[in-house]
């Protein structure tokens, strides 16, 4: 493919909010169509490939007014769904987590403050000498 059909495919790609398999396979079957488009006319500009093919706002409200609105609607509303429950349950195990750690560090500490010292005393010529490690 050219540059100025990658360039149309990616400006119709980043259109789409999310790819699912009706959208993936709308796009493949447009990237075919540019990748056949460009070997016919190997030095197409950006603005024959809109020519033929359109604008990509263009393209992608008919995709839209093919599928239909409730459904695009309905799979924007479902993986907005899906985004908000995935954050709820990432918040839950970073709380988890956070609580596991400091429950963690409170018994280390509580250890650490309950082990016994442990005193050398070394005897050199008649004084007394001690030593903590």
């Amino acid at each position: 493919m050219n540059k100025n059909c990658q360039l149309f495919y990616k400006r119709l790609r980043t259109l789409f909010p999310s790819i699912g398999f009706a959208e993936g396979k709308f796009l493949r079957d447009i990237k075919m169509q540019l990748r056949d488009y460009s070997i016919e006319n190997p030095n197409a500009e950006y603005e024959d490939v809109v020519k033929f093919f359109g604008n990509p706002e263009d393209v992608y409200v008919d995709y839209i007014r093919v599928q239909g609105r409730e459904e695009v609607y309905q799979k924007l509303q479902t993986r907005k769904y899906v985004q908000r429950i995935l954050g709820l349950v990432i918040i839950v195990l970073l709380g988890i987590w956070i609580t596991y750690s400091v429950i963690w560090w409170n018994g280390y500490n509580s250890f650490h403050s309950i082990m016994p010292e442990v005193k050398e005393t070394t005897v050199k010529e008649g004084a007394l000498f001690y030593e903590s490690n």
